[in-house]
């Protein structure tokens, strides 16, 4: 017995180690990740009364609305998001953008909405559930987002639903119950922020470290969702990613 434990003892000391390793990680991490939403906060710009600029988003304090600008990067092709930073998954987004992923979190915060994860599981099978559990926000319906986008055709504005652009391959369709997004917010580990680390923005299939995801039936199947071609501009085509609460105060 003595001889097993004393086997044993090197290993435990070796296990005690990488976790007090991983703890210093997780927490250079979390002081990498804060000093660089304090840098992003330093480029706030106040336009008037009610407007700011932060990197090139346009938020609006009165009705919570955040403009963001984009690009068409995939017209045709399986997808995983609908909005990612040019440097993140851009082999299977139908949108980029320059814009950091940092900085829109921050807008977000800025236009008083909650991140909070609640709402992703409702509808995923329990052999399919993360190991994560769902957070709800303080305000009930404050990480709850509706997303269009807005770009020019023949000299005219045209707007829609982000999820039209989005239709599930067994029936066609865009998803029925897609009416608004959930601002989950990324997380923070050895990486540091993750959102900013893969540059993911909005899900359609469940990705915890993108800042928003979709809620509707299916978001655990990655091989679901497609894009749809005939209702997405020439690929490259400016856009603007408008966020606004599903009830405007």
């Amino acid at each position: 017995m003595l001889r097993f434990l004393s086997a044993l003892l090197p290993l435990l000391f070796v296990g005690l180690a990488m976790q007090a390793q991983e703890a210093t990680d997780v927490a250079k991490g979390k002081a990498d990740a804060g000093k660089q939403m304090e840098a992003v906060k330093q480029r706030l710009k106040k336009l008037s009364a009610t407007e700011y600029d932060l990197d090139g988003i346009k938020i609006n304090a009165a009705s919570r609305e955040v403009r963001i600008p984009a690009k068409v990067e995939l017209k045709k092709a399986p997808i995983e998001y609908m909005l990612v930073h040019e440097t993140g998954k851009t082999h299977e987004s139908v949108l980029t953008t320059a814009i950091s992923p940092t900085a829109i979190q921050l807008a977000l915060l800025l236009a008083n909405y909650q991140a909070a994860s609640q709402g992703l599981l409702t509808h995923m099978p329990e052999a399919e559930l993360p190991p994560w559990k769902e957070v709800a926000p303080t305000t009930a319906g404050a990480n709850r987002l509706i997303i269009e986008v807005e770009w020019q055709a023949g000299g005219k504005t045209q707007t829609t639903p982000l999820a039209t652009w989005v239709q599930n391959v067994d029936t066609r369709q865009p998803p029925p119950d897609l009416e608004t997004w959930v601002f989950n917010g990324s997380y923070v580990d050895e990486r540091g922020f993750i959102g900013e680390y893969e540059g993911s923005i909005i899900a359609v299939w469940v990705d915890r470290g993108a800042l928003i995801n979709s809620p509707a039936e299916g978001n655990w199947r990655d091989e679901l969702w497609i894009s749809r071609p005939d209702t997405i501009p020439d690929e490259g085509t400016p856009v603007t990613v408008i966020i606004r609460p599903p009830n405007p105060s």
